[in-house]
């Protein structure tokens, strides 16, 4: 039998908030909770994302790319950024989730179980996954009942190739062309209302030259949003 261990705890001897959490949870040992869980709760109330601690099963792979949750209740895709001015960093952001249609769905799930995504114990408790301050990190997460798994993956392109890598790889390539990566952020970045704005506070993004008149429109909206 399992033992149910205090995420909270786990916290406390990571020097982070006991007040996020306040249950009792089934946490897999293959997971990682030590370090990314703290960004992730931001990121949950931000986007009003699935909280491992309600009663809801899901399964969610996030980066700074976009955020895909598939549950009962909703299947959608999150972009979200953060508005910069003056090259300052800014603490307004703008999200929005766009649903998936059912046969994505259906794909994503057949390729979790396919590739056998959920066997794969965190990055850290694989002694040949290289670690590094650049590039991208997946966060895979998947709740069922009490049971929750929190993994993180650093930059699966960069790693050598061996089993976990390649599957993993494999999985985050082939999750972006299902859900239309590409046309789905074009069509979120039309819709930001910031002049500037970076994807986890990473490269700087200009939406238009400045003194045409399209700046001068995203200036008017920008000014109505923050108003």
């Amino acid at each position: 039998m399992k033992s149910f261990i205090l995420i909270y705890l786990l916290f406390l001897t990571s020097n982070m908030s006991s007040q996020d959490f306040q249950s009792t949870i089934e946490l897999t040992k293959d997971s990682d909770t030590t370090f990314w869980y703290h960004q992730q709760l931001i990121d949950i109330k931000k986007l009003n994302l699935i909280n491992p601690q309600s009663e809801t099963g899901f399964l969610r792979i996030s980066s700074s790319k976009y955020i895909v949750e598939l549950s009962q209740n909703s299947n959608k895709i999150y972009f979200y950024v953060n508005g910069t001015y003056t090259n300052n960093r800014s603490k307004e952001s703008f999200a929005k989730g766009y649903d998936l249609k059912q046969e994505q769905v259906s794909q994503i799930k057949n390729l979790y179980e396919a590739l056998k995504v959920q066997e794969i114990p965190s990055c850290k408790l694989i002694k040949s996954w290289k670690q590094g301050f650049d590039g991208i990190t997946y966060i895979f997460e998947l709740k069922k009942g009490n049971s929750y798994s929190f993994k993180n993956y650093w930059t699966p392109s960069m790693q050598d190739e061996f089993e976990e890598s390649k599957r993993i790889l494999q999985f985050v390539n082939q999750l972006d062309t299902i859900v239309d990566y590409i046309r789905e952020r074009e069509k979120f970045e039309k819709e930001i209302p910031f002049l500037e704005w970076s994807y986890n506070n990473s490269m700087i993004i200009t939406k238009v030259i400045p003194n045409t008149e399209a700046y001068k429109r995203a200036k008017n909206n920008h000014l109505k949003y923050r108003n």
